[in-house]
């Protein structure tokens, strides 16, 4: 599938390539964190910054979760061609640096538990704002009901999305508090997830409240009734995991 997607994208104008994400999950052998984070800072990071096709690389730690989970790197490219020469940039610059990727990785693994890879697709329809700055940002990984994709995606773009815009603007002026926006769109692979959504949060009481008030929603009775499963995980930004 991800061959398909690379030789079609690689066809398509850059401005009409979705923006993929890869997102990876981590759990670290027990005291093992911090060793972990200071690879990516110090030797992972340098490299990343001169690799112009990785649009961008965010790490973030557990806020809140109902899995354990002490890192998830969130790196963005122009498709997946983009990531493609991402990879192909970061193996050049890492052997003019003496050293390799796969054993840069191999060091992080030997720390590692497990780890999870994940690769979305952002879709512009259903998303809005930005949470790049947000102190905080939920990851919901939704399951729909088989055959339900297109009406799905509508009541996002027609109801979620609209509502969110106008809860947006309700929380700034009422509390001053920052609800920045969501990206959302289609997994290209997971495990067994459907759709992802990250909504940019200022605080838990936030993300408390907007689910409160989405409840009462017409749109939302009828969205969550195509949802079989969903998770959420509340993700605090890495300032030192950070590029671009």
């Amino acid at each position: 599938m991800i061959a398909c997607l690379l030789a079609w994208l690689a066809l398509a104008p850059l401005q009409d390539v979705p923006e993929v994400r890869q997102l990876v999950t981590f759990k670290f052998s027990p005291g093992k964190s911090r060793e972990a984070v200071a690879l990516f800072r110090d030797e992972a990071l340098p490299l990343y910054e001169a690799t112009a096709p990785m649009l961008r690389f965010r790490g973030f730690r557990e806020a809140e979760s109902p899995e354990p989970l002490d890192l998830i790197v969130v790196s963005t490219f122009h498709g997946m061609a983009g990531m493609d020469a991402s990879n192909r940039t970061l193996r050049e610059r890492a052997e003019k640096a003496n050293t390799s990727m796969g054993e840069l990785y191999a060091r992080i693994g030997a720390l590692t538990e497990h780890h999870r890879d994940e690769f979305i697709e952002i879709d512009p329809d259903l998303s809005w704002g930005s949470t790049d700055t947000a102190p905080l940002v939920v990851l919901v990984s939704i399951r729909i009901a088989p055959g339900k994709s297109a009406s799905y995606e509508a009541l996002v773009r027609d109801g979620l999305v609209p509502w969110e815009k106008k809860l947006g603007a309700e929380f700034g002026a009422e509390f001053g508090a920052k609800f920045t926006g969501c990206d959302g769109g289609p997994f290209l692979l997971s495990s067994g997830w459907d759709y992802v959504r990250l909504i940019g949060i200022s605080t838990l009481g936030d993300w408390h409240r907007y689910v409160r008030d989405r409840r009462s929603q017409a749109f939302w009775r009828a969205l969550d009734g195509l949802i079989t499963q969903s998770k959420e995980i509340i993700l605090a930004p890495l300032p030192e995991l950070r590029v671009r």
